[in-house]
């Protein structure tokens, strides 16, 4: 074969895979299930991921179908939002804020309640601490009594017991 054949069979090549790349973009543009991928359009058309990108047309049209179906979901999701009359979007609201609003009432008086039991429990705290420093005390003064009598008692033991054994001798 000479250049001009392989020229030929080359332009014949490209033309029969720009067809299918045409086709394939056309299923993909009609059918919402199949992802504008590069990919996708690759196992579509059993053409090679580079072949499709050094073409760069087909990655044009794979995008210009992405931000399509960008706008329609967009126009789709706004049309839903008109259906709804604007006193029923408004009502839902409401509600939506008086539910939040019972929510946030509801933890204020768990807080509050919470608060009354720790400060009930605190000032009982502080009467008992209050109560058992006054009996330690009381009972620090009875010890240091004691130790005195004790210390007493000794020394007239002691008194007693040096008179005695002076008194033997």
């Amino acid at each position: 074969m000479d250049d001009q054949a392989y020229d030929e069979q080359n332009k014949a090549d490209f033309e029969r895979n720009t067809e299918i790349l045409s086709e394939g973009i056309i299923k993909i543009s009609s059918d919402k299930s199949l992802k504008p991928t590069i990919a996708e359009l690759s196992r579509i058309t059993s053409i090679h991921r580079n072949t499709i990108r050094q073409r760069g047309w087909p990655l044009q049209r794979l995008e210009a179908i992405k931000d399509n179906r960008r706008i329609e979901a967009l126009a789709h999701k706004v049309k839903a939002e008109k259906k709804q009359d604007p006193v029923s979007i408004l009502a839902q609201r409401l509600e939506k804020s008086r539910l939040e609003v019972l929510y946030w009432f509801n933890q204020f008086q768990d807080a509050e309640s919470s608060f009354h039991s720790m400060e009930k429990r605190c000032k009982s705290l502080i009467e008992s601490r209050d109560f058992y420093m006054g009996l330690a005390n009381e009972r620090q003064v009875k010890i240091r009594e004691l130790e005195m009598e004790n210390s007493k008692a000794r020394r007239a033991l002691e008194m007693v017991i040096n008179s005695n054994s002076e008194n033997k001798i």
